[in-house]
């Protein structure tokens, strides 16, 4: 299970070292089960940490899945997602990683289904609607099949001049309830800062590469703070997918 921290300003949570919001809380059969993210939940990556309580008391069931789903009144969709482990921060929640593909609103809402059984053997299932805000950090293309892929920018969060991580995820679509990760492509990815007048410049990175269960990591130095765009070029099974381009803004160190 990954995990990473981003800072943010909440006091809700006493704990040093995992600073959560909460999302929203559901009842069921006596059970609270609650969900707590770094950040209001957007499209892309999310780290999503959940807690089960009986009463005033921390449970630890047996097991504990999700599912999330997409409700477009006509159709229904998932979304890519690992199931929930104990936390390696605190063992009091269970956290995983949801990469949202589509945001909250007039298209459709989000819900997690939940299920778990608890120490004695009852098996509680609910379902928590939850809201997901747009955001640039998620872009999809199609090769010439109409098989689609989603590329996420997972790292940095929230870029910043120097020296940063850089960190992509790259899933596809083979159900509308299957999104399985691929970590057998290549990213070409080019950054840029446009000066206006058509002049411009790039900065330094190293490519990222694959390093398992979606993940392709690399860094980058940005040389100063200001709008850029990193464009995007998905090559799978020697076939370049159209490209995409993120566009965001680097705050100054």
């Amino acid at each position: 299970l990954l995990v990473f921290a981003v800072s943010c300003d909440s006091s809700d949570k006493n704990d040093p070292e995992l600073d959560l919001i909460p999302i929203n809380s559901v009842t069921v059969d006596g059970y609270t089960v609650s969900l707590e993210a770094t950040n209001e939940l957007e499209i892309g990556a999310n780290q999503l940490f959940w807690k089960i309580k009986q009463g005033d008391d921390i449970i630890t069931p047996q097991s504990f899945t999700i599912s999330p789903i997409m409700d477009m009144a006509t159709m229904s969709h998932s979304t890519p997602f690992d199931q929930p482990e104990t936390d390696a921060i605190d063992d009091s929640y269970l956290s995983n990683l949801a990469v949202f593909i589509m945001p909250s609103g007039d298209m459709g809402s989000w819900t997690i289904n939940f299920e778990f059984t608890t120490q004695s053997g009852s098996d509680i299932s609910g379902e928590m609607p939850v809201n997901v805000n747009s955001s640039w950090k998620i872009m999809n293309t199609e090769d010439g099949n109409g098989k689609k892929y989603f590329v996420t920018w997972f790292e940095p969060q929230r870029p910043m001049s120097g020296n940063n991580d850089l960190t992509f995820l790259v899933h596809t679509r083979e159900t509308m309830m299957n999104f399985p990760a691929v970590s057998d492509a290549e990213l070409i990815v080019y950054p840029y800062m446009d000066m206006g007048g058509g002049t411009g410049h790039s900065t330094p990175f190293t490519p990222p590469v694959a390093t398992g269960n979606g993940f392709y990591e690399g860094d980058i130095n940005y040389s100063m703070s200001g709008l850029w765009t990193t464009t995007v070029e998905l090559v799978v099974e020697n076939d370049t997918l159209p490209e995409m381009v993120f566009e965001y803004s680097v705050i100054a160190k």
